[in-house]
């Protein structure tokens, strides 16, 4: 019987699992013995004590002491010298919810404004772990491998099987004249002249020991052309009971050799459903990269809207003034700024809809087309909380669920069934075979049958079959390489638990850094908003707008509208840094409330 694979739910812990396969796998067992030689026991403790030392000097420097980690700000004196003024500070330059519904995003391909879609992250991780297409990719990949799974199984269903036919035969034969002058004549070959009719049936087993063992009913009628009638019965039913039954005893024997292409397909199923996994940690986590992006994006396009208003205003004031302080080559400077600021606004709506066709590429929701006229606001907004976490505990979740470690321990374990299976065919060729039978012979059918019990007619054998080439180098020379293939595998471990452990690494940096760039990037804001205050305070008590006023007016506004920009970028860099650090660790599908349930894919026509 086959496992039910209608569904499969999956509690996400494949790397343990994986663990213990690779484990099991390094213990090579020897066919005909059933016990590991010395030379083998030693081989794999050295393969144990490598595999260990990896463990403990990637990840091990990371479970000492004070390695818990905490996302800390940058003190800086601006936010106290500036507590009193902060409410009006934060009212000064681009505001955030002008990036909400109504923000001017440019005109479509069809010269119309984009419809608005509002969009939270929940909903754009969801859409992507939905309808992404390399993820059903993945999926698709990972349904084929239970199919591979299944055939592994079905070499030991049993097989029936039938064959038939009818057969005559009628060859010239000389014949032997018994009276001596031709009167009477005896057919030197009766079986020259014969009809024959036979059906066979019955099951074919494989044993996971490498044994076949066959049933089979035969049933033959026979009819002989005899012109003497001495050939009795005929016609003549001859029916049977057969059984053969087949076993290797040294090379080709064993679970561990029989059983092999099964634990690979295995081996490779779970293989597929972490490349599902890392897929899907991927395509979360470059979503919510996406997300974020838009959300910079937006920021980046109010700041442009607002220098073009604040720009142009100064542009208005200088123009009525013309006929008083204000300078040709003044205002012709004011409008030159004017005229730049507004190809930057419209260079930040082609950006914003570049990142918008990117998220919706990724998410692949089918109300919202990449080739569709829509424009994405985004709900949420970036987290500012301080991450804190330890150090150790993440570099070990990254080594139990990180799905490439996970796929990186199953190929250790294919490399030892390559081992066992190599060191099995260096053994000599020694197969048994046994035949037997029960005949029945009558002139009636039934009567055939039962004389298969009433008479002592049978045939049995036994025989063995030996080969062993000289020297027996192919075989030497092919568990030498699956011995290096294994080796291989452990190198290919070995660097995904370092990639593993850097990716931790570098995501906690990142995150480390960019809480730092968020409250920087904050009293950068907030003294660039001061600066404007105080110019606007200056402006009130100055006769005229001098040119070396009018270029500082500029400067400060693109300053302010510069740290707004830089503001949002480390909002957005601080949260990616973190989805990076789940992905990293391979938790991010929890983190999202994800659970990866599994259903058998039905095929399109």
């Amino acid at each position: 019987m086959l496992p039910d694979r209608t569904r499969r739910n999956f509690k996400i812990s494949p790397a343990a699992r994986g663990w213990r396969l690779a484990c099991s796998g390094l213990v090579a067992i020897t066919v005909v013995a059933g016990c590991k030689t010395p030379l083998r026991e030693e081989a794999d403790a050295e393969l144990q004590r490598s595999l260990d030392a990896t463990l403990t000097r990637e990840a091990g420097s990371a479970a000492a002491p004070g390695s818990g980690f905490q996302a800390e700000a940058e003190t800086s004196s601006v936010f106290e010298s500036l507590k009193g003024q902060r409410a009006t500070l934060d009212a000064m330059g681009p505001q955030a919810a002008s990036a909400g519904v109504g923000l001017n995003v440019g005109p479509d391909l069809d010269g119309k404004r984009p419809r608005e879609v509002l969009l939270t992250l929940q909903q754009a991780i969801a859409s992507t772990v939905q309808n992404n297409l390399g993820v059903q990719q993945a999926r698709l990949e990972e349904a084929m491998t239970q199919t591979d799974i299944i055939q592994a199984e079905a070499v030991f269903d049993t097989v029936l099987f039938a064959k038939g036919g009818y057969e005559r035969s009628n060859i010239p034969q000389p014949v032997l004249d018994l009276s001596g002058g031709g009167g009477g004549s005896f057919l030197l070959n009766p079986r020259a002249d014969q009809k024959n009719a036979n059906l066979e049936s019955g099951f074919e087993q494989r044993f996971a020991t490498g044994g076949n063992l066959a049933v089979s009913t035969r049933m033959q009628r026979q009819e002989f052309t005899d012109p003497n009638d001495q050939i009795s019965p005929n016609p003549s039913f001859l029916n049977s009971v057969n059984l053969t039954l087949s076993q290797p005893l040294l090379r080709n024997f064993g679970t561990d050799v029989n059983l092999a292409s099964l634990r690979l397909a295995r081996n490779q199923d779970r293989r597929a459903l972490q490349l599902l996994r890392r897929s899907l940690l991927d395509s979360v986590a470059r979503t919510e990269a996406l997300y974020w992006q838009v959300f910079v994006a937006r920021a980046r396009l109010v700041s442009a809207e607002w220098l073009l208003k604040v720009g142009e205003d100064v542009r208005t004031l200088l123009e009525r003034r013309r006929q008083y302080d204000t300078s040709l080559a003044q205002y012709a400077d004011a409008v030159s700024k004017v005229e730049d600021r507004r190809a930057s606004v419209i260079r930040a709506q082609r950006d914003l809809q570049r990142a918008v066709n990117e998220l919706k590429r990724a998410m692949n929701d089918p109300r919202l087309p990449v080739g569709g006229s829509e424009t994405i606001v985004v709900v949420d907004t970036p987290v500012d909380q301080p991450l804190r976490c330890s150090v150790a505990d993440s570099m070990a979740t990254a080594l139990a669920q990180n799905p490439t470690v996970s796929a990186a321990l199953l190929s250790i374990d294919d490399g030892a069934i390559g081992v066992d299976v190599a060191d099995n065919g260096r053994l000599p060729q020694l197969d048994l075979l046994t035949t037997g039978a029960l005949y029945g012979l009558n002139s009636n059918f039934g009567d055939a049958w039962n004389d298969l019990g009433d008479n002592d007619w049978i045939e049995y054998s036994v025989a063995a079959t030996f080969r062993q080439p000289i020297g027996n180098r192919a075989a030497e020379a092919e568990y030498r390489r699956a011995r290096l293939a294994r080796s291989r595998a452990v190198i290919v471990y070995k660097t995904a638990v370092q990639g593993a452990v850097l990716d931790v690494r570098n995501a906690l940096q990142e995150a480390y850094a960019g809480y730092r760039l968020i409250s920087q990037t904050r009293a950068q804001r907030l003294a660039a908003a001061e600066n404007m205050r105080a110019l606007a305070l200056d402006e009130e008590n100055i006769a005229q707008l001098t040119p070396e006023f009018l270029a500082l007016k500029f400067l400060r506004q693109d300053g302010l509208a510069s740290t707004q920009f830089a503001e949002a970028t480390a909002l957005a860099d601080y949260n990616i840094a973190i989805a990076n650090l789940y992905a990293a660790m391979g938790t991010a599908l929890e983190r999202n409330r994800i659970e990866l349930s599994l259903v058998d894919v039905e095929p399109s026509k």
